[in-house]
């Protein structure tokens, strides 16, 4: 609906000393830089019913049927009014406290405010409505909607966590952890995460490889059909299968023993026998050994150490020029050897 600007009332005018001019339009004598009289100038000033959407949960505005994020509302303001008046205008800020008041607004609330424009020299306050909802994204918080499933397997605690925390810093772009079902009663060793996003899904599980190793698989299932559009609608599951090693773990291969400094797509590792690093490929095949603490019980000729608990002793095979008789130490046991770590 168009509205003309005679019906709203003039707040303010500006007053400037130019030489007297005739309205072109009218024939009365004009005072300014207008080359139009004020009277000819409103009477053109046309504008729609103002509307202006928001979505207070990850701070975003609709504005040609498309959600776009915002930091500061006047450019918010700027944006909807602009598009809504077909002239010539400057926007004036509405008051910080009315601004304030409707950035807390939940979902739901309308409210009519009033916007400060200049036009032609002269303020004027154009009638706006504000309405406060959910975007697409956000109202899919707090639901049971999904579109991929992130399954881990031999889970821990720590890996649980990693992906949560990762999980809760995607709220601003609309992606929420909607369900988490564990295979197993009192269990996270096996648990399924449901995810509103299939491609955020494939980057946090490329994440976790990356942080804690493991093989990925996905699988794509056809859901539903579109009914908007035709399409078909799948569901992406995505597997990471952890290892059951971990960082700073020693692990058994060929023969050598080897300590784990980093995990990925494969596991970065240090030989303990000359220290040399190497990769190897995640797989669940390698043995590995488990640190105990170990007493240094001998030197010479050649340095042993004793389990103080069960009294096994074992030959120390990298031994360090400043241990004492006497200290503690951890170390992993291979047969009768041991290896300091």
């Amino acid at each position: 609906m168009n509205k003309t600007i005679k019906s709203l009332k003039k707040s303010k005018s500006t007053k400037t000393l130019f030489r007297e001019k005739f309205c072109p339009k009218c024939g009365k004598t004009i005072k300014g830089a207008s080359g139009i009289c004020s009277e000819c100038n409103i009477s053109e000033f046309k504008f729609k019913d103002i509307h202006i959407i928001l979505c207070n949960s990850c701070h975003s505005f609709k504005h040609a049927n498309k959600w776009t994020g915002f930091k500061n509302f006047k450019n918010v303001i700027k944006k909807v009014a602009e598009s809504n008046i077909k002239a010539s205008i400057k926007i004036k800020r509405i008051p910080i406290e009315i601004e304030k008041k409707i950035l807390n607004y939940k979902e739901g609330v309308r409210e009519d405010i009033t916007i400060p424009i200049i036009y032609s020299g002269n303020i004027f306050d154009i009638p706006a409505k504000v309405e406060t909802t959910l975007c697409e994204k956000c109202s899919r918080k707090n639901t049971q909607y999904f579109e991929s499933i992130l399954q881990l397997r031999n889970c821990n605690k720590e890996v649980l966590e990693f992906a949560k925390n990762d999980i809760k810093k995607q709220f601003k772009k609309g992606i929420y952890l909607t369900k988490e079902q564990p295979l197993e009663k009192h269990s996270i060793k096996n648990i399924d995460l449901y995810i509103t996003n299939q491609t955020y899904a494939k980057t946090l599980a490329e994440k976790i490889r990356k942080n804690f190793g493991g093989i990925i698989k996905k699988n794509a299932k056809h859901f539903s059909l579109d009914w908007q559009t035709s399409k078909t609608v799948y569901r992406l599951n995505v597997l990471v299968q952890l290892p059951i090693y971990k960082k700073n773990d020693v692990i058994k291969h060929d023969n050598h023993l080897y300590k784990i400094v980093s995990l990925g797509e494969k596991i970065r590792v240090v030989d303990l026998a000359n220290n040399h690093k190497t990769s190897l490929s995640n797989k669940d095949s390698y043995i590995v050994l488990h640190p105990s603490i170990f007493q240094v019980i001998k030197k010479y000729p050649e340095y042993e150490v004793l389990d103080p608990n069960t009294y096994y002793q074992a030959k120390l095979m990298n031994p360090s020029k400043k241990l004492e008789i006497n200290q503690k130490i951890k170390v992993v046991i291979d047969g009768s050897e041991a290896w300091m770590i």
